[in-house]
């Protein structure tokens, strides 16, 4: 589920290219006990375990109080055991995940972390796990950008690669919030006429809610707004220059046909690059891939 405005997912942040791999503080190199990692050599910022950052963005990824759960963490938590490593999650925000990875406190973070020009100054992206649809929540049933502009208040997280672009057409209408929880909670209570997050999110928040539709803005593109128009790709931002962990997440996007899930149900259902989709996919196949997480693959928040 934002620009370094959150550009993808992080607040506006240009940092400086990402600390060098001498950085890392530890490799597996071999098996260890009764374990032997799918790929020797992976360098983690700790010696035998993987520091992820965790924005709370369900159904993808929450802190949970110290328990993290969501899809991102279930898929990371794999990836550790599959390469030997122990898992050790810190509450991330948007605003500093990108940071805390350049900084070398943190291998990777997870929340729909969409990939953008400025964030690959400073860190590298795995391969793409999601297409990042910008969602409209209301109980008008609002459908594009210009329904928002006939309404009160309208809600988003800041950070994502919309703000700007919604800035600029609904000025002060547009509120921003630091996470799902409070921008839900605000529409929920009446004090907004609009709820806009990503789409995968909000089929879940308001699955069941009386009176509230929920519609994939990208359906109907606005060409005032760039992210609606070309739906974001998110992927999981990892230390700059880790080629080793990269390639292990990048192995772990592209399940082989024996482990792979239906493809209704995974959400890694393009792996490839940014660089590697087309850019125009039919309506049909980006809302299969918005609602991967769907009732098909059994998922509750």
């Amino acid at each position: 589920m934002k620009n370094p405005t959150r550009t993808g997912a992080l607040a506006a942040v240009v940092l400086a290219a990402g600390v060098s791999l001498t950085a890392c503080g530890g490799t597996t190199t071999a098996s260890s006990g009764d374990c032997t990692p799918k790929h020797q050599g992976v360098q983690t910022v700790a010696p035998g375990k993987l520091t992820v950052g965790v924005i709370d963005i369900p159904p993808f990824s929450s802190y949970n109080s110290g328990k993290p759960n969501g899809i991102d963490v279930s898929i990371v938590s794999k990836i550790a055991k599959d390469e030997c490593l122990e898992p050790v999650y810190q509450q991330a925000t948007y605003a500093d995940a990108v940071q805390s990875i350049s900084g070398g406190n943190i291998d990777l973070a997870v929340g729909t972390i969409d990939a953008t020009e400025k964030r690959l100054k400073a860190v590298d992206f795995s391969a793409s796990t999601y297409l990042d649809g910008m969602g409209i929540a209301s109980k008008t049933g609002a459908t594009t950008v210009a329904d928002l502009e006939k309404m009160g208040k309208v809600g988003t997280i800041d950070g994502y690669l919309w703000v700007e672009d919604l800035k600029k057409i609904l000025g002060d209408k547009l509120v921003t919030y630091p996470s799902s929880v409070e921008l839900k909670a605000d529409f929920d209570a009446g004090r907004l006429q609009a709820d806009v997050d990503a789409y995968g999110v909000q089929v879940l928040q308001f699955k069941g809610a009386q009176g509230v539709t929920v519609s994939l803005a990208n359906d109907k593109p606005d060409p005032r707004v760039g992210a609606i128009t070309q739906a974001p790709e998110a992927a999981f931002p990892l230390t700059k220059g880790n080629t080793t962990l990269k390639k292990a997440l990048d192995d772990a996007s592209q399940p082989s046909a024996k482990t792979a899930p239906s493809p209704s149900c995974s959400p890694m259902r393009d792996s490839r690059p940014a660089s590697g989709r087309s850019p125009q996919s039919s309506t049909s196949s980006r809302q299969a891939d918005f609602t991967f997480f769907s009732s098909m693959c059994n998922v509750t928040w």
